[in-house]
């Protein structure tokens, strides 16, 4: 039997000797579109997730929903296969992604094309590369490499890879509410998405400001931010009016809108003072010491956005990771064509998001705002549009061990550790299910720090894609014996 040092060396040796056959499989999906809010692509981006996930020696099927399927893939001990041991007396780890993406957007800002992955200076760029293909894929390739080094585990690994979370992640809904009894037994759900936390090169703030001077590093979060997507509409009169004939009694609707926007905030713009918006904003003090430990880099990242100043009193961690926000997403009303149209705007319309800290309720968070716009402007109307629960793990979570460990044999230092990721993930939808409610959900990002997901040119690094492979390899041999 090989030593452990020998079987980590076999591990690594499989992953280079197959890492070109990974980029193959990585691009053949990149190649195909899946963008679940038009559908374009979905049906054949589906088939071929599970064939991929099968290529990589799961037993795999695709679970249909009233939305797209969901691929369901799994890989337990051979001693459970020939009935010596029973699943339950072995590590069970899901690991979560999505194979949907966002649309591509106005091509001409693409370099290359969004659906032809394509190289330059050691990135993959292409739609869905970081989010979340190029992720959640590292998954499978680890196990299959875990398998060539004949090092497998004694620990079941599931993968679940939903097809709508740009859209609403309704089939997963669904399917967590039949009960979802493939991953119930999980003993932990991890989700690599998003990028990795980045500081300045010196792990400090860079003073110099350089633009992409920053560098991610190896990242673990206990849970994510919430969000609640609305839009509020103004109406005034029946059509735009003179404003010199009727400016002054009547109100143009883009002033009205403004007036109510402000309404919602303090007096310095900042602090958001909807009665009701902050119930249950639950941060603790252990939470709070994991923000106080994150390096303070916020001059390096005004620089490299060309931000002038920051809101707020808090430092810039404090501000993103443990207090909820209100964003105006897009303003659309009145006249914006070339020159003057002296016009009262019988319409506006604002669209707004809110990021919500663990212990807030999306759905009451709507709720106090329509009830504060009702009171104060009734001719505004807010129409809610789409939500996915805050979700947090206790930091002290046992599951944190054997997580962390992997990463610092990876990338050779420990992880930075936040309390949550400041974007959304629908990983708090896992607690509905009875059976997954105490379950630590952890999120490891193996994206760059500048992936950018959902934007022109996203990329990951070919670096990152490898290290993602080595982690998840590295995750599934430290979860062996439990946690």
């Amino acid at each position: 039997m090989p030593t452990d040092d020998g079987l980590q060396k076999a591990v690594s040796d499989a992953v280079d000797a197959r890492l070109d056959d990974y980029r193959e499989s990585l691009f053949e999906l990149l190649r195909q579109p899946s963008v679940s809010t038009t559908g374009e692509g979905m049906a054949e981006a589906a088939d071929l997730v599970a064939a991929t996930l099968a290529d990589c020696g799961f037993e795999t099927e695709l679970i249909d929903t009233e939305r797209y399927p969901l691929a369901y893939a799994e890989r337990v001990p051979e001693s459970v296969r020939q009935g010596e041991t029973d699943l339950a007396d072995v590590p069970t780890v899901v690991f979560y992604g999505h194979y949907d993406v966002q649309p591509p957007g106005d091509e001409d800002e693409w370099d290359s094309p969004a659906f032809e992955p394509t190289v330059r200076d050691g990135r993959i760029y292409a739609r869905g590369v970081g989010d979340n293909k190029g992720q959640f894929l590292a998954h499978a390739f680890a196990v299959d490499a875990l398998a060539a080094a004949d090092a497998l585990p004694e620990v079941a690994v599931k993968l679940l890879v939903e097809g709508g979370e740009e859209s609403g992640s309704a089939g997963l809904v669904e399917y967590l509410e039949s009960g979802a009894p493939a991953i119930a037994d999980a003993d932990l759900l991890y989700v690599a998405d998003g990028p990795q936390h980045a500081v300045g090169p010196t792990g400090e703030a860079d003073g110099a400001g350089t633009a992409g001077s920053r560098e991610g590093k190896p990242t673990l979060i206990y849970g994510n931010r919430g969000v609640l997507a609305f839009q509020l509409d103004c109406r005034i009169a029946n059509t735009d009016l003179h404003s010199g004939n009727f400016g002054g009694p009547v109100p143009a609707a883009t002033n009205r809108l403004v007036q109510a926007l402000s309404s919602m905030r303090g007096p310095d713009g900042d602090a958001i003072t909807v009665e009701g918006f902050h119930d249950g904003a639950d941060v603790t003090a252990a939470d709070r010491e994991l923000v106080a430990a994150i390096p303070d880099d916020s001059a390096a990242i005004a620089a490299d956005l060309d931000v002038q100043r920051f809101d707020g009193d808090g430092s810039y961690y404090e501000r993103l990771l443990t207090e909820p926000t209100m964003t105006v997403n897009g303003l659309s009303g009145g006249y914006q064509g070339e020159g003057m149209k002296t016009v009262l705007p019988a319409t506006a319309s604002a669209k707004l998001d809110c990021r919500l800290v663990p212990g807030q309720d999306p759905h009451a968070v709507f709720d106090a705002i329509e009830a504060h716009l009702a009171e104060r402007f009734p001719e505004v109307e807010a129409t809610k549009q789409s939500t996915f629960p805050p979700m947090k793990t206790p930091v002290d979570t046992p599951a944190a061990e054997p997580v962390a460990a992997a990463l610092g044999g990876v990338y050779g230092e420990a992880p930075v550790e936040l309390p949550v990721l400041g974007g959304s993930l629908p990983a708090a939808l896992f607690r509905t299910v009875e059976e997954l409610a105490d379950v630590p959900v952890l999120v490891v990002p193996y994206g760059d720090h500048d992936q950018g997901n959902h934007s022109p040119n996203e990329h990951m690094s070919l670096d990152r894609f490898e290290k993602g492979i080595r982690t998840s390899a590295a995750v599934v041999r430290e979860l062996d014996g439990g946690f």
